[in-house]
């Protein structure tokens, strides 16, 4: 489970725990439901189990919240009742969104006439939010149980089609042949932090707890030398490298124990390793980075922090600073004359009301607070901005940061995808430009950016679309109505051609001609059993699919699958050859692009595959006559609840996974030491 789905979970059972629901409304009782009708389809696809686990316990959070409210708690007042900025939001959701629209000062937040913020716009939006949570809450008690269950159903199954997974960007097709290997990132020259990197001498490692980070020094044999410790009541969750500067900056959350309004002191849960595991009502969390000096990796040494309010979402690194997304929840604890009871802080003070994007409907509760900071001045930040919104994600190229997020209807369609559009250079984050498309985009590389002008491939209703948007996110450009009753399971984009991969039965891989932005077209499309949801280039002309085969008899999975693909003529794409692992029920690379190891000039692809025995880690490599090759399969001793690394320094394979550090020779592929930390 992911940790945004943790997150909502914890928060339901915070809400919930004294209400009584009805049993057929109980989340085991809908995802038992959608659980037999996925054998029925025959179909092991365990994301809509999962997404499906999590709508139904939204339906206990909704019978929470309407308890709840009808006990009176004071979301404080507005210059517009709450039933009037709900039309307001309805009649705006309805004519939907201007394809082009710039949220500078003007469209933002404005300041009152003695220049300072009242926010008085943006709690409105807030009302408007809770007044319609409301009325869809009540219509769950209105409606039978059998109508409930239904939309739960139809809800997990569209939110299967909406994973997180992304993939590294179209412009590495030539892999960087160095020493040592680096984290598999979306876009090449933009950096992501990670729970293993190495220097090419030292491995560093976030221990299980989320407490540590080990420094080992792999020179001779492999021993722990030095540590980076977080603070009390903060677990890391990821970190970066930075080898030039002889840094180390990782990003942890921390838990406050008071509120404004509430200033009673919190109780904490923690277990025997203080990793936080739920707080009373009132917590607030916030995300921290924090930068040290690793010069001497032996004695690390803290330079600075920053901190800012929400849960970490993501970050990117580029240019020499850091770039970080936390996701802020206002919850329920909120007055409209206290603006720190709902408006995001970054290092103690309030994100100001101009630097606040508003979405074009007025509606939300959340926000996506970005923030600048530079390595070499560690305790600033050089600027921020927060996105007003309802929950979205996140594509970062090598100029713009890109915030999308879906509009869903009460029957779970996806009725449009708003984007926004941040730039960002040196540290300076510029005003937002909005636009929007019809349907959903599937994960972040089905949105790419080349030339100014932003390709996109999305589902739309029983159907799927390309489009191409200008640098003012006006659609320019598209193709519609491809492949009916499937929808885009993965894509790739390199220069002017595009690849996706949409299913139902059988895999077609589309290739296609976006060399004119006004007239994108269809160059070719190839059938094949099964899917891929990770597409990789691999050295020149070779197009790689890691994913699941799928009987094409029974219509199951029954393995997963590497495909390479012959992309040199893209109007005649072909497999080239293929390889099924039948005993490898699923690899975490179709959910983390981190965990993929792959290297073309080295001939690398790795992989940990879970079988019904355990965790293994694969290591293959290809040949164009032969095809795909098995050069180690061992099994995975380390037990966490990430997915497990395998990267390499010289001509040795390190494979991590918790606390345990299993090396193995490249040349025979036998193991030749481990170290428990």
């Amino acid at each position: 489970m992911e940790k945004r789905e943790q997150d909502i979970l914890k928060t339901i059972e915070e809400k919930t725990k004294e209400v009584k629901v009805p049993k057929s409304l109980m989340p085991e009782q809908i995802e038992s439901s959608l659980e037999e009708k996925g054998k029925k389809s025959g179909m092991k696809n365990k994301r809509i189990y999962r997404a499906g686990g999590l709508l139904a316990a939204c339906l206990v959070l909704a019978v929470g919240i309407k308890i709840a409210g009808d006990k009176g708690i004071n979301f404080g007042s507005s210059e517009k009742g709450t039933e009037e900025i709900a039309q307001e939001a309805a009649d705006a959701g309805g004519t939907g969104v201007k394809e082009e629209q710039t949220l500078d000062k003007s469209e933002s937040q404005k300041t009152n006439d003695d220049g300072e913020d009242d926010y008085k716009k943006i709690y409105s939006y807030i009302e408007a939010k809770i007044d319609m949570q409301k009325n869809e809450e009540a219509k769950y008690f209105d409606m039978g149980t059998e109508t409930a269950e239904a939309l739960s159903s139809g809800g997990a199954e569209r939110e299967s089609g909406v994973k997180d997974t992304a993939v590294s960007s179209a412009e590495d097709m030539k892999s960087a042949d160095s020493s040592y290997s680096e984290t598999n990132v979306r876009q090449e020259g933009v950096d992501e932090g990670d729970i293993v990197k190495t220097d090419g001498r030292y491995l560093y490692v976030l221990k299980e707890n989320g407490k540590q980070i080990s420094i080992v020094d792999t020179k001779g044999s492999l021993k722990k030398v030095g540590e980076i410790k977080a603070e009390k009541d903060r677990r890391i969750q990821e970190f970066y490298l930075s080898s030039e500067e002889n840094k180390l900056v990782y990003i942890a959350g921390i838990y406050e124990t008071k509120t404004p309004v509430q200033e009673e002191t919190t109780k904490e849960i923690y277990d025997e390793d203080y990793i936080f595991l739920g707080n009373e009502e009132g917590m607030k969390e916030k995300t921290e980075a924090v930068t040290c000096d690793i010069k001497d990796p032996k004695k690390p040494e803290k330079l600075g922090n920053v901190t800012q309010s929400g849960s970490y979402s993501s970050s990117r690194m580029a240019g020499g600073y850091l770039y970080l997304f936390s996701n802020y929840n206002v919850g329920n604890q909120i007055d409209g004359h206290q603006p720190r009871t709902f408006i995001p802080m970054v290092n103690d003070s309030l994100i100001r009301e101009k630097d606040i994007s508003l979405p074009p409907f007025k509606c939300g509760s959340m926000y996506e607070v970005v923030t600048a900071v530079s390595i070499q001045k560690p305790s600033e930040t050089a600027d921020s901005k927060a996105i007003f919104t309802d929950g979205g994600e996140l594509y970062v190229s090598n100029d713009n940061i890109y915030y999308y997020e879906t509009k869903w209807n009460d029957k779970g369609e996806a009725e449009k995808t708003v984007i926004r559009r941040i730039g960002y250079k040196d540290g300076k984050l510029t005003s937002a430009v909005q636009g929007s498309i019809k349907g959903y985009i599937n994960d972040s590389f089905s949105i790419d950016e080349y030339k100014g002008n932003l390709r996109i491939v999305a589902t739309v209703g029983d159907t799927n679309s390309v489009y191409v948007l200008n640098e003012k996110l006006k659609t320019i450009g598209s193709i519609k109505k491809l492949a009916k009753d499937e929808r885009v399971y993965s894509a790739r984009f390199f220069g002017d051609t595009g690849y996706f991969v949409t299913f139902r039965e059988t895999d077609p891989l589309f290739s296609v001609d976006l060399s004119d932005p006004y007239k994108p077209k269809i160059l070719g499309k190839l059938k094949i059993p099964g899917f891929s949801d990770y597409l990789h280039f691999y050295g020149k002309d070779k197009l790689l699919g890691i994913g699941m085969n799928v009987d094409e008899n029974a219509q199951i999975t029954d393995g997963v699958k590497l495909s390479m693909f012959d992309i040199s003529d893209n109007t005649d794409v072909k497999e080239e050859h293929k390889l099924v692992l039948k005993n490898v029920y699923s690899t975490e690379v179709s959910y983390d692009y981190k965990a993929a190891l792959i290297n073309a000039d080295r001939n690398l692809i790795g992989l940990a595959g879970n079988t019904e025995g355990g965790e293994r880690y694969y290591l293959f490599s290809y040949d164009e006559k032969t095809g795909f090759k098995c050069n180690m399969s061992e099994e995975i001793n380390g037990r966490s609840g990430r997915a497990a690394r395998g990267l390499y320094i010289e001509d040795t394979l390190y494979v991590v996974s918790g606390n345990v550090i299993e090396a193995y020779s490249l040349k025979d592929y036998k193991k030749t030491e481990d170290l428990i930390l």
